[in-house]
Order: C-alpha cells, then structure tokens, then sequence
C-alpha cells in the first residue's frame, strides 16, 4: 500500500515538473501535498493559464490531478474558466482562481461534477515555503468535499507577472 501511494506521489510530482516547464503568459503550476488535520496526505499537481485582460473574454485552460488517498477522492479536472471571465488580478497578484470540470478515477466510480480552486504563490522557490492551495467540489460523486491549506511539501509558481514591490 504504501508502494502504491509512493508512486502515486511520484506521479504526481512529475505531472508538475512537467507542468513548470509549460510557463507562459499569466500561467500558474504546481503539485505537491497538504497535511490533512488527521496527519494524512493529499497530494496534487496542475498547470493552469488564462489570457484575455478586459472582462467577458478571458480564455482559461489547464489541468488538474488531485489525489486524498484516506478519503478516496480522486480525479482529473479541466478548467474552462475563470470568475468574472476577466484574467486581471489572477496572476499579478501572485494568485489563481480557477473553476473546471472533474472526472473521478476510475471513471466508473460515479458522475463527475465542477470544482473550484484557489491558490496562491509565496514567491519563494522550493518546497514548504508557504504557498497555498483551497480546492471545492460541486456535484457529482464527490459533491461538498473541499480541502485547503498551506503547502507541506511542493512548490505553486506564476509566470508573466509583475515584480513583486
């Protein structure tokens, strides 16, 4: 089991590398894990971007795989969106909100339903340095679980953004 969680992680961590290398304009990636309040883990890696300043034409994209082993919630999500359809303030403001659809794994565990994330970059490069991730699930199978917390492990970056002052 605890091979298989191993590798899971694993996973995970390399969906992000991957992730990370994919930077553009007003992108954020990441992956890691949070420390749930019982000492179990979550662990969970995106690459998220949303172009299109004014509002009413943002063009959000990206993916999500997300993984509390204790709980069972497992899934991959797509984001279509961003709120208020405008991508100002995501980025330059070292954060991300973001909302998409999700599909459980397997599959054939139930009907998938919407998410919506929330995460922020501390600015500070390597693991543990305080980013935060918030995540909550609508509808489908997984309906009312939500999860947040600064990061135990992982790094959550921005790209195409201004210089902190």
């Amino acid at each position: 089991m605890k091979n298989r969680r191993f590798a899971s992680s694993l996973i995970v961590m390399a969906f992000a590398i991957v992730a990370l290398a994919l930077g553009g304009c007003n992108d954020i990636n990441g992956g890691g894990w949070i420390k749930k309040s019982n000492g179990k883990k979550a662990n969970f890696g995106f690459n998220f971007k949303c172009k299109g300043e004014g509002s009413g034409n943002a063009k959000a994209s990206g993916q999500l795989q997300f993984n509390d082993h204790e709980k069972g919630v497992k899934f991959h999500g797509v984001v279509d969106s961003v709120p208020n359809d405008t991508c100002v303030g995501l980025a330059t403001e070292f954060e991300g909100r973001y909302l998409g659809s999700y599909t459980p794994q397997p599959r054939k565990l139930g009907e998938g339903g919407r998410f919506e994330i929330y995460l922020e970059d501390k600015g500070k490069s390597g693991p543990s340095q305080g980013d935060y991730f918030e995540l909550k699930l609508h509808d489908g199978i997984h309906d009312g679980y939500s999860l947040k917390g600064t990061l135990e492990g992982g790094n959550i970056q921005t790209y195409g953004v201004k210089t902190r002052e």
